[in-house]
């Protein structure tokens, strides 16, 4: 248990330390975010944190990923903005 959470760190660390030139943040549609695998929503969920001055620590990023995940799952729309969970 204890190796799977320092993995899942250690990829959300790579994941915001690198760039993506076609990252809308939040911006981002459900149904966009959705298709990214887990290192592109990641960055997506950093740009969109930093956009909003809000920290992007590992643990506010994931967390905020799986908000976002289950928003676009249950509630939002695939043409929906993922920067909808903040209503």
């Amino acid at each position: 248990m204890k190796k799977a959470a320092i993995a899942a760190m250690a990829v959300l660390m790579l994941a915001t330390m690198g760039g993506c030139s076609s990252n809308s943040g939040g911006s981002t549609t459900c149904e966009k975010f959705l298709a990214m695998n887990d290192s592109d929503q990641a960055q997506t969920v950093t740009k969109m944190l930093d956009s909003r001055k809000l920290s992007t620590d590992n643990a506010t990023v994931m967390l905020t990923r799986l908000s976002v995940n289950a928003y676009c799952q249950t509630t939002g729309s695939n043409s929906d903005r993922i920067d909808s969970i903040y209503g």
